[in-house]
């Protein structure tokens, strides 16, 4: 089937439900609401049309039938996780702060429409790949970056933690485990996470190996009082800080500290 959009036609080879269609036809009528206003040019790409404007010297271009793709999970130039934008003809890396909780891309390329079409806009919401289109005074004026992550640090939260070598014997013993875990971030706060650790099959057939997968760092995760685990919730691998936990079930135990949650 063929679907007409303000900025070309879309043909998937396979069946897109009605509610995802529907959805990415409302978002690229909202693009070209927005840019009718704006200062977005629209530049003609073959069969599509994409949107170009040139801020402080630099040309940035919007491919929102790229978007539109994307979200069709038709074969795109662009990567799933990145945004369709040029910086001066070359792919800008815009990307979602949030992967795994990420809108659809039209809609987020229908933001960035929105955020770069005028003539003043926010310095501090521009991708920092984008950063080139500012001028000295517009990147004089960003907030200072954060400090460089220590880590390892010590708690100074006051919280009451179980005792880090319980964690590890737990975790040994249950070496191929689904359990839930409290513990304290870096950044003070508390998560609650379902996980697990060890090596199985998922449902698609893919093979997931928490301890493959923290052989695979950079690091060595227990110098800084981390283990690697697979997060089901997020179907993705994080780290737990093994001795900030406040609460853990696993194998039929269960323990909490005084300040669990």
């Amino acid at each position: 089937m063929i679907y007409k959009t303000p900025f070309g036609h879309l043909k998937p080879s396979t069946p897109i439900e009605k509610t995802k269609v529907d959805a990415v036809q409302r978002a690229l009528q909202w693009c070209e609401a927005i840019f009718a206003s704006t200062h977005w040019t629209p530049v003609n790409q073959g069969n599509s049309i994409s949107l170009q404007r040139t801020i402080h010297g630099q040309t940035i271009e919007i491919f929102p039938l790229e978007a539109a793709r994307m979200d069709f999970g038709m074969k795109s130039r662009f990567r799933s996780e990145h945004l369709p934008i040029h910086l001066n003809n070359a792919n800008a890396c815009v990307r979602p702060i949030l992967p795994r909780s990420r809108p659809l891309h039209t809609d987020m390329v229908a933001s960035m429409i929105l955020l770069l079409g005028r003539t003043e806009f926010s310095p501090a919401s521009i991708p920092r790949t984008l950063h080139s289109i500012l001028t000295e005074e517009q990147l004089a004026s960003l907030p200072a970056p954060r400090g460089a992550y220590v880590a390892g640090r010590p708690s100074t939260s006051g919280r009451e933690f179980l005792p880090e070598s319980r964690i590890l014997e737990l975790a040994q013993h249950h070496s191929n485990a689904n359990f839930t875990v409290q513990f304290e971030k870096r950044d003070g706060t508390l998560r609650n996470m379902t996980a697990r650790i060890g090596a199985w099959i998922g449902p698609a057939g893919e093979e997931r190996n928490t301890n493959q997968a923290s052989d695979a760092m950079s690091y060595d995760p227990a110098v800084y009082h981390l283990k690697t685990v697979f997060d089901t919730e997020r179907s993705e691998y994080r780290n737990i800080a093994t001795d900030r936990v406040t609460q853990i079930s696993i194998g039929g135990d269960t323990l909490r500290s005084a300040s669990a949650e």
